[in-house]
């Protein structure tokens, strides 16, 4: 619903934005009051997939609510070893939510292992496409995208490729890698209308390395790690060491 509010602020219809906006309010009240759980601070069943979602898609209002509802979520990934136990529906939502919330050394240790549910057992057990289930033996699809929400956070975070807020299209970008755990290299690039885009940083000895390719006719905001103000580029080749 908040899609069509933006899709009718894009076209200057006032009506539509009046009217969608207080069904997106009037929907809002009513998914809490069913699924809601105040004195927990929890949704439905609790479970990862039930609080990321509602996180996800800023479902409630209450800024105190909204940190204890996240807080639950965090517990409960710790709480099964640092695992998710979301489904194909639930996964996107689990790790872009903790995302958001600037917890990528979580979602770096909920992946960097050889277990299931993982991406390193089904590297380990030889599969050269996603399976439909994190345990291949199983017996379902060998070759099936359902598992690759984790591709997002490789590019927006990992990488830090994304197009600047309110400015769609990729020709205002902003590159903010994120690095975590013990990697050391991160190389990524996506395709634009403008051309590639691309990313290369490295770690060693305490020196970050970031190398970035900007296309004709854009321009890139370009954050080293944990700095606040941006690097401003055109288009090119540059490279960075802090």
């Amino acid at each position: 619903v908040m899609y069509l509010v933006q899709a009718a602020k894009m076209v200057g219809n006032d009506f539509d934005i009046h009217y969608y906006t207080s069904l997106a309010q009037d929907i809002m009240v009513a998914f809490n009051k069913c699924f809601l759980h105040k004195d927990t601070a929890q949704y439905g069943t609790g479970s990862q997939c039930s609080n990321a979602l509602p996180l996800f898609l800023q479902m409630m209002q209450d800024a105190d609510l909204n940190e204890k509802v996240f807080a639950n979520l965090i517990k409960d990934v710790e709480a099964h070893g640092n695992r998710l136990t979301t489904g194909d529906v639930g996964n996107r939502y689990l790790i872009q939510t903790l995302a958001r919330n600037g917890e990528h050394e979580l979602i770096y240790k909920m992946f960097n292992h050889e277990e299931a549910p993982g991406y390193g057992f089904q590297l380990k057990f030889g599969a050269t496409t996603l399976t439909e289930q994190w345990d291949p033996r199983q017996g379902s699809s060998w070759n099936h995208f359902m598992m690759g929400q984790i591709d997002e956070w490789f590019f927006n975070s990992l990488a830090g490729i994304r197009t600047v807020e309110g400015k769609p299209g990729m020709k205002e970008i902003e590159i903010r890698p994120r690095p975590v755990g013990d990697l050391t290299y991160v190389r990524a690039s996506t395709e634009t209308l403008y051309g590639k885009v691309a990313v290369d940083w490295t770690r060693e000895n305490g020196v970050f390395a970031l190398k970035v390719t900007i296309p004709v006719g854009c321009t890139a905001r370009v954050f080293l790690p944990n700095e606040k103000e941006p690097k401003i580029v055109e288009s090119g080749t540059y490279s960075f060491k802090k």
